[in-house]
């Protein structure tokens, strides 16, 4: 099959990949990217697999995107903005004991004496970062589960379910971590994050509920 057809039948697969980066790059840059894994992975394909051929593209295409981000000189993280970021990481964790809860952006920017939109950008920043180096090895790992599936629509929950953990507060993320990648039980996740069992459960439920709600609209 030549490219252009090709790019025609996966073109809602690169976008939604795409998609994942967009806030930070032009989003036709990221598909032109997103394009040249597609041909990679389809010079390499064997039509003779069991694996559909959207599964077997989805790492070529996330993994052209990704070197794509990671090689761009445009996105940097000073010295000043890491050092405001470890600060918040270190206060945010000093008020959550103390107040023996999660504390908001708005109380721990208070408490540092800073203004809170200084505080939003470092941890933007910073947060993409620390995403952006882990990406390709968490997604590898991913990926070797999700080969042979011959189901595009469960590539495209497993890009929305991604979104949508990365869309979660600092404070939902960390529980929902704890629980289904730590393999924490409730009991325990309450301790580490000084709550109360029936804190986490209905926390948890209420995130889930909101993942579930956004990825189904």
């Amino acid at each position: 099959m030549d490219l252009e057809t090709l790019v025609k039948e996966n073109a809602k697969l690169i976008y939604k990949i795409a998609s994942k980066y967009s806030s930070y790059y032009n989003i036709e840059d990221l598909f032109q990217e997103g394009v040249k894994g597609l041909d990679k992975a389809n010079k390499n394909y064997n039509p003779n697999s069991n694996t559909k051929f959207s599964t077997y593209a989805f790492k070529y295409i996330l993994g052209s995107i990704v070197s794509y981000v990671k090689n761009d000189r445009n996105i940097k993280v000073g010295s000043d903005t890491l050092k405001l970021y470890q600060a918040y990481e270190k206060t945010y964790e000093y008020l959550t004991n103390k107040l023996n809860r999660f504390p908001s952006l708005e109380e721990v920017s208070s408490f540092m004496g800073i203004d809170s939109t200084l505080v939003v950008s470092a941890i933007s920043k910073c947060e993409f970062t620390v995403s952006l180096e882990s990406t390709l090895t968490e997604d590898n790992f991913t990926l070797e589960q999700v080969t042979g599936i011959d189901d595009t629509q469960k590539i495209d929950d497993l890009i929305d379910l991604r979104t949508e953990l990365e869309n979660l507060t600092s404070e939902e993320r960390k529980l929902i971590e704890l629980r289904y990648f730590g393999d924490y039980t409730q009991s325990e996740t309450a301790n580490y994050l000084n709550m109360t069992q029936v804190q986490v459960s209905r926390n948890e439920q209420r995130i889930l509920k909101k993942i579930k709600t956004n990825i189904a609209a």
